[in-house]
């Protein structure tokens, strides 16, 4: 088990979530947390994540860094860009976290280097998903 979730349950959230994301790079669109969990719900009828729980909260986190990590693998662009907190439009600590165990980022990246970082992911995944 996962977070709470078997494993049949966390690798159909994972699918959806990927899909989800690829959607989201080809209408070249963010969304955030909650409006993602929503869709993994609609998509799946599996239960929601409860951002109020840390095991929720990480459950998330972990999920999104699979899809990134296995994104990145296959096409230098790690798909999670394209979730950020509500109302906000920078990533988590998550998310450089994985760009610097990638090797995408130096262990102690400068905020500059962060913002061009995300910003390029951002452009990279819209330009690889873009509807034609």
């Amino acid at each position: 088990m996962k977070y709470g979730r078997d494993e049949i349950e966390w690798e159909e959230l994972r699918a959806a979530a990927r899909r989800c994301l690829i959607e989201l790079a080809e209408d070249q669109v963010i969304t955030d947390y909650s409006s993602l969990n929503r869709r993994l719900v609609d998509d799946t009828g599996f239960a929601p994540f409860d951002f109020n729980l840390d095991r929720d909260r990480a459950a998330i986190g972990a999920l999104l860094g699979e899809i990134s990590r296995e994104s990145y693998a296959d096409c230098g662009v790690m798909l999670s860009v394209l979730v950020t907190h509500r109302g906000g439009t920078d990533e988590g600590a998550g998310f450089y976290r994985l760009a610097t165990d990638l090797g995408a980022l130096p262990a102690r990246p400068s905020p500059a280097q962060k913002d061009t970082f995300m910003s390029d992911q951002v452009m990279r995944s819209w330009d690889l998903y873009r509807r034609r």
